[in-house]
């Protein structure tokens, strides 16, 4: 009961940091997420910056820009590590491949299922999912440690004895 209590939500506490940070770190350093990031920090800002001047009341563009960006985090960075959590206790699966793989792989998917039509990709967006996807491997590799890693220790039934 503690495990599911405490464990498990600091893990995934500890595991979307981990993995948020290292998302801030590649779209700093690896070029490719450095311009993305860049230019999309760039016009968003000012776009948000023109809403808001040009409004009356600037409240609910504020407000509806604080939204989105929180729903970019959540889906990129919390849902994945928690949906291959809940997956990994119910079912029992608890190894380090199962939990790097599934958190990277749906990380990395995210943007391919939220477009909703098939298409061949640029360099640049499988670049960008396998950036993802290295966000999620972290994250799936980080609760993987934090949470044990290995099926629990179960009491070896007792043999019965003879009534000799």
């Amino acid at each position: 009961m503690i495990r599911w209590l405490i464990l498990i939500p600091f893990a995934l506490l500890i595991a979307v940091g981990a993995s948020g940070t290292f998302f801030l770190v590649a779209s700093v350093f690896d070029p490719v997420m450095a311009l993305l990031t860049g230019d999309t920090l760039f016009v968003g800002f000012w776009s948000l910056i023109d809403a808001v001047f040009a409004a009356e009341d600037p409240g609910p563009i504020v407000e509806d820009a604080f939204l989105a960006v929180g729903r970019i985090m959540f889906t990129l960075l919390i849902f994945p590590p928690l949906l291959v959590a809940i997956v990994s206790e119910v079912l029992g699966m608890r190894s380090l491949l199962w939990h790097m793989l599934a958190t990277g792989i749906l990380t990395a998917a995210v943007p391919w299922i939220l477009r909703g039509q098939a298409r061949i990709a640029s360099p640049e967006e499988l670049h960008v999912s396998f950036v993802l996807g290295l966000t999620g491997a972290v994250a799936g590799f980080v609760y993987w440690a934090i949470i044990g890693g290995r099926e629990p220790r179960r009491s070896e039934p007792t043999a019965p004895s003879s009534g000799s």
